[in-house]
């Protein structure tokens, strides 16, 4: 289906989803596309039909798995200054510490004693400005909205996300010294918080100037690369699997290898697209590369008050992220009564 499809069908597809702030709503724009009942379109998470207990067994709390969100979204920031400057992240010449890091592509110098290198040192208007770049917004429901993380990051192109967004256990970052989330399992942590079928929709797309390494005949660099994952519960019929197990949408040349897809994840060409919010419009901003986390009905009991009071999600995610590398910018985009502002996570 995928194949037959327009580059603006795709696109649109894209954006369906990326709107879209119920469940329900998600399976009819699925079922409509022909591939909610396609069980050849969906691809084992990982690749492994035994991933749910792998990553279920991950953070109790989902504050805390959000947080590994967040984590992710600044490593991609900081790795997307390295590459821009043409560092292989690796190498001796790159920062060693994630201080260093920030000192070195966001301050312009070397660690002098204790300062530089930590946003405690940044006046107001740079952390605000910085703050733009890595974004949460909650949408949808009151009680479990939709929250959804984007960063003007690296990106990645749709051919690698089986092996960064959506892969388990591989050691993408674990030689690099200035990136916090090494092990390739936070990213997971916070699917089983997300509603009833633990929806969760991925875009990115690799910024330009950093693509590197490509295979030969890969036209992938320039495009927009999405999919949605999902929960499959157990089914009775031959042949089906007896556990639950988490999937997302492959459905590009597909291959199968001892009964599992290995299928694409769908792509597109377009200059921008609106992922970052403005004050409480959580689509207002188009972002020419980067990537976008969208998860669906997120359980935030306890907290599902306004984010951005002191008893919402801004006051437990300072509590989680005291040292946080770069400042992050929470915007409430549902319909509470009175003014709604944006405030920085530092």
């Amino acid at each position: 289906m995928g194949a037959m499809m327009t580059n603006d069908q795709i696109k649109e597809l894209c954006l369906s989803l990326l709107y879209a702030d119920e469940e329900e709503k998600i399976i009819d724009i699925l079922r409509e596309a022909g591939f909610w009942n396609d069980p050849l379109a969906w691809r084992a998470y990982g690749d492994s039909s035994g991933n749910f207990s792998t990553i279920g067994n991950q953070q109790s709390r989902p504050e805390a798995a959000l947080v590994e969100k967040i984590v992710n979204s600044v490593d991609a920031r900081l790795m997307n200054k390295c590459l821009a400057k043409g560092i292989d992240p690796c190498s001796n010449d790159a920062p060693q510490s994630i201080r260093h890091a920030v000192a070195s592509f966001f301050e312009g110098r070397e660690i002098e004693a204790e300062s530089g290198g930590t946003i405690r040192g940044w006046d107001r208007p740079k952390r605000t400005e910085e703050s733009k770049n890595i974004t949460l917004a909650a949408t949808g429901p009151r009680k479990k909205p939709c929250l959804t993380i984007a960063d003007i990051g690296e990106g990645q192109m749709p051919d690698q996300m089986p092996d960064t967004f959506l892969s388990i256990g591989r050691e993408n970052k674990l030689r690099v010294p200035f990136v916090q989330g090494k092990f390739n399992m936070g990213g997971t942590g916070a699917l089983k918080f997300c509603g009833h079928h633990h929806f969760q929709l991925v875009i990115s797309k690799r910024n330009p100037s950093i693509v590197q390494g490509l295979k030969e005949g890969d036209i992938s660099d320039n495009l927009w690369g999405f999919t949605i994952v999902r929960r499959e519960l157990p089914r009775k019929e031959a042949g089906a699997v007896r556990n639950s197990v988490y999937k997302y949408l492959a459905p590009l040349a597909r291959t199968t290898t001892g009964g599992q897809n290995h299928g694409n994840v769908l792509r597109f060409s377009a200059e921008s697209l609106p992922l970052m919010p403005e004050h409480n419009n959580p689509y207002a901003r188009t972002l020419e590369w980067g990537s976008a986390l969208k998860l669906y009905n997120y359980d935030m009991r306890g907290f599902s008050s306004h984010i951005l009071m002191k008893d919402g999600l801004l006051y437990r995610l300072e509590i989680l992220l005291p040292e946080i590398a770069l400042p992050v910018r929470l915007h409430e985009c549902r319909n509470f009564r009175g003014k709604t502002e944006a405030l920085q996570l530092l």
